[in-house]
This record gives C-alpha cells, sequence and structure tokens, in this order.
C-alpha cells in the first residue's frame, strides 16, 4: 500500500463521534477480569493513582506475555485492509518487563520493541513503553500498576499514545487493560483513531536481568527529569492577558501538546485527548517526525566537529559512502550539502524557478522509505536521484534520503576516526544525550537481516519526551555549551543562532525563507528590529521555535492534511515577543 499525496481521511471528529465516557470513579477487579470487546473510553483518571491511594502492596518484578489482540476501535475499521503485510487492528503480541523502583514501575527497556515489523504475527505495530506507577486501593490484596506506552512502525515516525493498567499479587496479574487515545501525524496508517479494551496477560517470569542496574539507571533519570511546571504558574509569572491566545489558530483536535519555555523552566499549556489530559504527559513519547533531523543529523555532525574538527562538512559523499563511488553527481557533493538538503541531486522539477522547496515523493521515495536494510536504503537514493544543473550548496530541496546520508556518513566517519562510539546514534548518546541528562531515547534504526543494531533513519524516527525536547532546546539556545563545557561546535553553530541578518538557503516560503544545517529559519519584523530565530519542524506541524531570549516554543502536533491554520506560528512568536521584547 502507498500512501497518496491528498487522500481521504478521516477527521479528528471522529475521535470523539461515539466515544462512551463510563461512568465510574474507579475500575473495580472485575474490570480486570472479564473480556473487554466493545469500544469505549473511560475517563484517564481511572489509569492513574487517585488521591486516596495507598502504597503497593508489594513490590513488582517480572515480565508480562501480552497476546495478539484484536483493538476495539474508533472508527471501528483503522484501515480498508492491510498495511505493508500487516494488520493495524491488531494489538501486536509482545514481552514487557518491568521492575518497581519505589512507586515508580519501570519498564527494562524505552527502547522500540519490535513486533510489527518483524516477520514475526498478523499485528502492524511495534511499541514503546514507559515508566508509570505502582499503587492500592484495597482491591482484597491485589495492587495496581499503570503505565504509558505507543504504538509505533519501525519504519515510520509517528507515534499513537496509550495508557494501560493491570492487577498484580503474589505472582499472579489480570488481564490488562488500554486505551489509545491520541495520535501523531500518522503516514501509512492513514486514519486518525482512538482504541479501547483488554489484553489477555500472563506473568511469564517473576525476575529481570539486571534488575539492580535498571534500577540504579531509572534513579539517575528520575533525578534529571525536568521540573515541568503547569501553565498557570506561567500566568501568574507574566499575566493571563500576556499568554492569551498562545497558540490558538490550530484546529484543537490536531494538537497534543503546547508550552513555552521562559528562564529555562518548561510550562506545559495542555497535553488534550477525548478522554481528558494524557495520562503520565511528562514520560509519553512522541513521534515528532522531521524534528529529528536537528535532534539527530545536526547534533551528530555539531558534536563531532566540537571533537574532531570541522572537517566531515567539507568532506564529500564519495569520500565517506563508498556506495556512492562512480555514480553521477555524488562525487561533487559534500556531507555539509547533505545537511542543508542542497546536494543537488533528486528526481524533481528540473528547472530552478519558481523556487520549490520540496522534493516529490514519487515511488522512487516510498522506495527508499519502504526498505528496510542499510544496504537497500543507499543502493535505491544513491542510484534513483540525478544532478540539477545548478549542482550542489545553491538550492534547498528537502530530501530525507540526503538526512539519511548524512547519518551513514557520519558513523564511517567515526570508524575511520576509531572512536570508542564508532556509529552516530551511540556517539550522538555518549557525547550529547547522556551529558545532558537524557538517559533512555528511542529511535527508528534500519532493520538488518544479520540481527545487528541498525542505522539510525536520521531523518526522522526520534521518540522524545517533552523533557527531552526542552533539555535538547536549552542546549541549542546556550550555543552548544553544558555549564562551562562546550559539547557541540561553537563555530559550527554561529549560523544556527538568531541573526539580525538572514543564514541558510532560500526556500520560497514566506513563514520560514531559510534553512540550513537542518534548521528552519522564522523572520520577526518590528519597527525596532528584524530577527530570524531557528526552528526545528516537523511532519504534522511539530515545532521546537527556538525564539531570541532563551524563549522557546514547543508544540507536537497532528496537522495531517496540510491545514493552514496549524502552520500560522504568529500566536506562539507574538506571546513569547509579549514575554520578552526581541528587539532591544
Amino acid at each position: 500500500m502507498k500512501r497518496l499525496l491528498l487522500p481521504m481521511m478521516v477527521s479528528l471528529g471522529a475521535m470523539v463521534t461515539g466515544t462512551a465516557l463510563a461512568d465510574e470513579t474507579r475500575f473495580t477487579i472485575d474490570d480486570f477480569t472479564a473480556s473487554i470487546d466493545d469500544y469505549a473510553l473511560v475517563d484517564n483518571a481511572l489509569f492513574v493513582p487517585p488521591q486516596d491511594a495507598g502504597p503497593a502492596k508489594e513490590a513488582f518484578e517480572g515480565t508480562l506475555s501480552i497476546s495478539e489482540t484484536p483493538m476495539p476501535s474508533d472508527p471501528a475499521e483503522i484501515a480498508s485492509g492491510e498495511v505493508l503485510g500487516k494488520n493495524p487492528q491488531l494489538f501486536p503480541a509482545v514481552d514487557l518487563s518491568f521492575i518497581t523502583v519505589g512507586d515508580d514501575l519501570v519498564p527494562a527497556t524505552q527502547d522500540v520493541i519490535r513486533a510489527g515489523s518483524t516477520e514475526n504475527g498478523s499485528s502492524f505495530w511495534d511499541i514503546i513503553v514507559q515508566p508509570g506507577k505502582v499503587w492500592s486501593i484495597g482491591d482484597d490484596g491485589w495492587s495496581r500498576a499503570s503505565f504509558p506506552f505507543s504504538l509505533i512502525h519501525m519504519i515510520e515516525g509517528e507515534t499513537h499514545n496509550g495508557v494501560a493498567m493491570f492487577l498484580y499479587r503474589e505472582g499472579e496479574v489480570s488481564d490488562l487493560r488500554y486505551q489509545i487515545l491520541t495520535e501523531t501525524a500518522p503516514f501509512y496508517v492513514e486514519t486518525y483513531f482512538t482504541a479501547a479494551g483488554s489484553l489477555p496477560a500472563e506473568l511469564t517470569s517473576t525476575t529481570v536481568d539486571n534488575a539492580d542496574a535498571l534500577a540504579a539507571r531509572f534513579e539517575i533519570a528520575r533525578a534529571d527529569a525536568e521540573d515541568i511546571r503547569p501553565w498557570s504558574a506561567l500566568e501568574k509569572k507574566v499575566g493571563a492577558a500576556t499568554l492569551e491566545g498562545f497558540d490558538s489558530d490550530i484546529r484543537p483536535n490536531e494538537l497534543l501538546l503546547d508550552g513555552l519555555m521562559v528562564e529555562d523552566t518548561f510550562y506545559l499549556k495542555s497535553c488534550p485527548t477525548p478522554a481528558g489530559e494524557l495520562p503520565y504527559c511528562d514520560r509519553q513519547r512522541f513521534g515528532v517526525w522531521s524534528v529529528s533531523k536537528s535532534l539527530v543529523a545536526a547534533a551528530a555532525m555539531l558534536s563531532v566537529s566540537k571533537k574532531y574538527g570541522p572537517e566531515i562538512f567539507d568532506m564529500t559523499i564519495t569520500d565517506l559512502v563508498p556506495e556512492a563511488e562512480g555514480i553521477e553527481g555524488w562525487d561533487k557533493v559534500t556531507v555539509g550539502d547533505a545537511l542543508n538538503m542542497a546536494t543537488g541531486m533528486g528526481y524533481g522539477q528540473r528547472e530552478a524557478e519558481p523556487k520549490i522547496s520540496w522534493s516529490p515523493y514519487t515511488d522512487d521515495y516510498y522506495a527508499f522509505y519502504e526498505a528496510r536494510s542499510q544496504e537497500d536504503k543507499l543502493n535505491l537514493l544513491l542510484n534513483a536521484a540525478k544532478p540539477y544543473d545548478w549542482g550542489p550548496g545553491a538550492m534547498m530541496r528537502y530530501r530525507d534520503e540526503d538526512m539519511f546520508l548524512v547519518g551513514v556518513a557520519v558513523t564511517n566517519y567515526l570508524k575511520d576516526k576509531q572512536d570508542p562510539n564508532p556509529n552516530a546514534w551511540s556517539f550522538l548518546q555518549a557525547n550529547v544525550y547522556e551529558p545532558i541528562g537524557i538517559h533512555d531515547m528511542p529511535i527508528n534504526k534500519t532493520i538488518e537481516d544479520d540481527g545487528s543494531e541498525g542505522q539510525p533513519l536520521t531523518a526522522y524516527g526520534l521518540y522524545p519526551t517533552v523533557g527531552d525536547l526542552v533539555k535538547l532546546a536549552r542546549l541549542y539556545q546556550n550555543g552548544g555549551r553544558l555549564g562551562d563545557e562546550q559539547i557541540l561546535s561553537a563555530e559550527m553553530m554561529a549560523d544556527i543562532a538568531t541573526t539580525s541578518e538572514p543564514a541558510g538557503l532560500t526556500t520560497g516560503q514566506e513563514a520560514k525563507p531559510y534553512y540550513g544545517k537542518a534548521f528552519w529559519r522564522y523572520p520577526f519584523k518590528s519597527d525596532e528590529c528584524t530577527l530570524y530565530f531557528p526552528s526545528m519542524d516537523g511532519w504534522g506541524d511539530n515545532r521546537v521555535m527556538l525564539m531570541p531570549n532563551d524563549i522557546t516554543a514547543i508544540r507536537i502536533a497532528a496537522n495531517w492534511d496540510g491545514d493552514e491554520s496549524a502552520k500560522n506560528m504568529e500566536s506562539l512568536i507574538r506571546t513569547a515577543n509579549a514575554i520578552d521584547p526581541f528587539c532591544p
């Protein structure tokens, strides 16, 4: 199945239509023993500890084995047939291992757990699981456990965010109750949907490997977690009138999360779903699509440049990607050109004017997108693209393929340097993410037949929490410094910072007229000054906008059909300027 450029879609309004919110104050034990075959969302508050909750009656350690199970959903049909040969109407069969650390339920991994992207089973979905909570409220000796999760697929970039809950007691577990509440913009599964039901579960182990190390790592991550404050605290700080109208243009049912970082503190405005605020919003992971370009490709290049100097920017693709040798055009393209998405290679409009910044999504693109291994992706993207007359470095054309090349080039460069982390992803984790306090970050990677780790997709496929986005935005706002330590190349970051003059290549787009090093640049113009500030943008109109005065606006959204209201960022910019005027 191929995604058409402008297909029909089910409106997000369908997420609410037909939804039944149960008239309950809490789940009973019977709610975990009876099969739930009919779709009905319940209030999200039922999945988290109530105010009168007591501590769990016992700790939990073990593995839940979940069977592949049909998902009752709204709309009732998630897809008209199979997607990439798999069924998106099925919850995947997975093994989920947890321990408890105090009242926290900690998964053994927060990485992608592959299911649908493997040859096993019929479900389309892979899954990511995040930490949750344990508690008790009587229940005849049972304790309760809940956790946030996301259904994903390893070659894509969206998340379908939900929450699940089970009971446990003396080596027994109940079935799971779950609901899937919201999603970032989909690609192959074109329908916006919610789902709810129960999942048969079996406790197949009562121990977890390396439990002590897992607990110690979680305690470090918990200590490093962002202190996310409510919007009301920002209203008290700057006045409600100052914030009026913030992010008000986007259609409400397309908004997943938004807020502002002001004076180094992030204030969360909303995390809405059809059944109330999203449980564990601060722990949920979101598929931010091409925001990954700034947080993976750019961050890796800038960190490598800090350690080894900026030479990698000027090395050619054929210097670092042997598969490109002998293919016309690639010997003239530098890795820096690829980071600018200005390779001068592609299969789009051959004329330079009128300027078109988007490379078409042709069969060549879909072949690259669906290819599973690094070898297949490289073979397809390198051979399909033909040189444009204007050559590399002259014009920006938006190409995921170029960003994937950046990741491969960085990995090969690190291998040549015999770096202790000879992969773009492991290098980034060791040199950027861990130092700034990000200890778990999943990303989609190529799927290799030999079972090797795979190459990060680089162009999309990152799954950060809102706290992760705050930490990485802060790093960029601080010019690549962590305290007194420079961890990203200051020299190569100079043209990413806010400037009074245009920086980067022209895009032909009025709202964001320049692009460079995986950052869009937005203009701010007033009688007092003209500024251009960087932004990390992703499919669905996700935004991490690095505005002047260290104010960062973060919005996660699902604008699938290209509605212009979601693209209008004026209310976010206007609010930030009202808090602390951009012009001195």
